[in-house]
């Protein structure tokens, strides 16, 4: 049908579009809107507070995902339904995991999340669109294992809240999720409780090995559904005080709910 061939040719021309706004927003939030929302902050606050800075600039990338994914949105790219983030209010010092089926799950997750710290791979350090970002936001770069875990501890020890997609990579349509271990150990050493966000996306977009401009005949549904706590402290006490085979059994079951076996 010709309506079809339309709405097809603007949902191609649209994500064209939004990548290259996307890659604009990371140059526009690192070098103008973040220095100005610090400066503005000096101004207003007599007395700066030393994790200031990293909050300001998390809280403009919140802003500017929850713009970028109302124009996804607006512009017929998308339809997102966002499912229990109410629950995420009341959370402190939890590690949120999430399964990993397009480029913009960050994106969406964090449009919900005014204040959130990241684990970023160490390639992404080397991008000029969105190195000054992340590092003015705090984000903890995945390159030293044994600084990585004591930065990851440090910040949820604090308070804070850290999104992590225990994948590594994007997921395969239609192929199970392979999940590496890390995510359960940093949880069960770190002692706190886990967070699971289930994402799925129908039809698919965006996905591994995708090419940007094969979209899909019809508009996906992005659907984001927040899950109850892990007490991943029970976890192992049944596990009789043991890291590794806790470790397996939380790995085990973050596999089961991000895959959507189980509620």
């Amino acid at each position: 049908m010709l309506f079809n061939k339309i709405d097809y040719l603007w949902r191609l021309i649209a994500t064209g579009f939004c990548f290259l706004l996307f890659s604009l927003g990371g140059l526009l939030l690192g070098y103008i809107i973040i220095p100005m929302a610090v400066i503005i902050a000096k101004i207003i606050r007599s007395k700066k507070q030393k994790s200031e800075k990293k909050h300001i600039a998390q809280y403009c990338i919140y802003l500017t995902f929850r713009f970028f994914t109302a124009t996804m949105s607006g512009l017929g790219l998308i339809r997102f339904h966002f499912i229990g983030f109410d629950k995420l209010k009341k959370d402190k010092g939890t590690l949120i995991i999430a399964n990993h089926p397009t480029l913009i799950d960050y994106v969406s997750i964090v449009s919900k999340l005014p204040f959130c710290d990241n684990i970023v791979k160490a390639q992404l350090w080397r991008n000029r669109f969105i190195r000054r970002v992340i590092s003015t936001a705090g984000y903890i770069p995945n390159i030293d294992p044994e600084q990585t875990f004591s930065d990851i501890k440090a910040t949820l020890n604090s308070g804070n809240n850290l999104l992590m997609f225990p994948e590594g990579t994007r997921s395969i349509a239609n192929m199970p999720i392979q999940l590496k271990r890390g995510a359960a150990q940093i949880a069960i050493r770190a002692g706190v409780p886990i967070r699971i966000i289930h994402l799925s996306c129908i039809p698919s977009t965006l996905a591994k090995n995708d090419k940007w401009y094969k979209i899909p005949a019809t508009k996906p549904i992005f659907t984001l559904t927040v899950k109850d706590l892990i007490d991943t402290q029970a976890i192992l006490n049944e596990c009789n005080q043991l890291p590794s085979v806790a470790a397996r059994r939380l790995t085990k079951i973050l596999q089961q709910q991000l895959q959507g076996h189980i509620d």
